[in-house]
């Protein structure tokens, strides 16, 4: 990817409205609407195919203050990633952009002959960015202070924010981009599995990296549904990973993490080990004292910058830990991904109260479900008040991709008429896309947009299947994800072309 991409180290409510950290404060967006501005012809005529009910759209020009196309803009769809946009606004507002999550190492007890006599505790506050190589960090310090053994136990905290072993509880169990959830997350919550068959013996052989107490792996003694190499079991505890028998040729595939907090507790330990470190025991669950003392502490970076990455990169993880850090200083309390996606919905339509809220429904902030339902209307308005920001130097736009240069748009909008020309988040599942941002036309107007295509029943059926990820019905969504998205390109590019 190119050198200069964007570094990425890279509303009123019925109570009175939290003041977010560091000092900033949103500015007001009054944002309304006029009647529906009826779809052009050029636009109808390049929905061939697609059922006009199955689209939604809306152009708004930023400078004139005025819509300048629709169709189906009340109407909700599935928003997919482009809800990342509602939680990161959220999280802006409520966190402030130079807000930070912390990691602490700490200790009660005393140090002595190399001996911490006591305990030693972990505790996260939902940094998305936690690495191995803070974790190392951490550990170095330990060195630092002479630390050789504990002689208490190792304890993790993820007090702060509500656990889960899923974003999308519906979605199959070996998808690693749908992992556990918590206040103590590492490298995105995934592990690697790795499978090679012996020349000798014939036997296959499966190792996880890392390798902890906490994970297995083994042959599936049943056969796995098609296009399925591995299934999960939880065994006392332990997060099992079964390889299809069906899997002759060597491998890899990344899996996810269930118990985040533990998979970073057993990390940091085998990290102590590895320096010369002994630790009693196994971690366990405990609440970090107020009176313990500091070992370390690890600063995440910016919010700005985890905006940056969560919109560019598309991570469902650090969208949901944003959200529920923000619902928790917005509300006071630890609310569930549902719970929170509820809380960000009431600030939204709180701050944005002079727009229809009717069908916004929301169960998560990362847009990793066929629940969440947005309406084209919705995702302007906030689009409209996120462009009306200054957060602390950075402009909205400027945490999304660039068309025909970045990730999800590099590919996209590339030619020399419309490279640029789109800052947008791209929103896929199955039977549902979405891209939502700014564009800038032929004749250089400023343009907010929305675009959704959904085929609800399309992907109701896709859900009722037990063997959906199968050749044939796989191949149904890539047909229908390549018509739909030739179509919602050829309507962006022309927006750019003949206004």
């Amino acid at each position: 990817m190119p050198s200069s991409m964007k570094t990425a180290a890279a509303i009123a409510l019925l109570m009175p409205l939290m003041l977010p950290s560091c000092g900033f404060r949103p500015a007001d967006a009054d944002v309304s609407f006029g009647p529906e501005k009826p779809a052009a012809g050029a636009d109808l005529a390049l929905m061939d195919g697609i059922p006009g009910e199955k689209i939604g759209y809306m152009l708004y020009d930023l400078d004139r203050k005025a819509v300048v196309r629709s169709h189906n803009r009340a109407r909700p769809f599935i928003p997919a990633s482009t809800t990342k946009v509602f939680s990161s606004v959220f999280a802006l507002d409520v966190l402030g952009p130079d807000y930070r999550f912390e990691t602490y190492l700490k200790y009660r007890g005393s140090i002595g002959n190399g001996i911490l006599k006591g305990d030693l505790y972990l505790k996260g506050t939902g940094d998305p960015l936690l690495t191995v190589s803070d974790l190392m960090d951490m550990v170095d310090r330990m060195k630092e202070k002479g630390i050789t053994s504990v002689a208490g136990r190792l304890y993790y905290d993820d007090g702060e924010l509500a656990s889960s072993t899923s974003i999308d509880p519906d979605m199959e169990p070996d998808v690693s981009f749908n992992s556990g959830v918590s206040a103590l997350s590492l490298e995105y919550n995934s592990i690697m599995a790795e499978w090679k068959r012996d020349r000798k013996s014939n036997a296959m052989g499966i190792y996880l990296t890392p390798t902890l107490p906490m994970n297995r792996t083994g042959i599936s003694k049943e056969k796995l549904r098609e296009n399925i190499k591995f299934t999960y079991r939880n065994l006392g505890g332990s997060e099992s990973w079964l390889l299809s028998p069906d899997e002759t040729r060597d491998g890899s595939e990344r899996l996810p993490v269930k118990n985040p907090s533990l998979y970073t507790a057993q990390m940091f330990a085998k990290l102590c080990e590895m320096r010369g470190i002994r630790i009693q025991g196994r971690p366990g669950p405990g609440a970090m004292p107020g009176s313990a003392d500091e070992i370390a502490t690890h600063r995440g970076l910016p919010l700005r910058d985890i905006v940056d990455l969560t919109l560019t990169y598309s991570i469902n993880l650090m969208a949901e830990l944003m959200m529920l850090a923000a619902a928790k200083e917005q509300s006071g309390k630890i609310l569930k991904l549902d719970g929170a996606a509820r809380e960000l919905s009431t600030y939204l339509s709180g701050r944005l109260d002079r727009i229809n809220w009717k069908g916004c429904e929301l169960v998560n902030g990362s847009g990793l479900t066929p629940k969440n339902r947005i309406t084209p209307e919705q995702m302007m308005a906030v689009l409209i008040y996120a462009d009306a920001q200054d957060y602390n130097g950075r402009k909205f736009r400027s945490f999304l991709p660039a068309s025909g240069w970045e990730w999800s748009l590099m590919n996209r909008f590339g030619d020399p008429k419309t490279a640029f020309h789109v800052w947008a988040k791209t929103g896929t599942i199955n039977y549902a896309l979405a891209l939502a941002g700014y564009l800038y036309t032929r004749s250089h107007r400023n343009m907010a947009f929305v675009i959704y295509i959904s085929d609800i029943d399309a992907r109701r059926l896709y859900d009722a299947d037990p063997d959906r990820r199968n050749k044939d019905s796989m191949a149904r969504v890539f047909a229908w994800q390549n018509s739909s998205k030739k179509v919602m390109d050829s309507i962006v590019t022309g927006w750019i072309e003949e206004l």
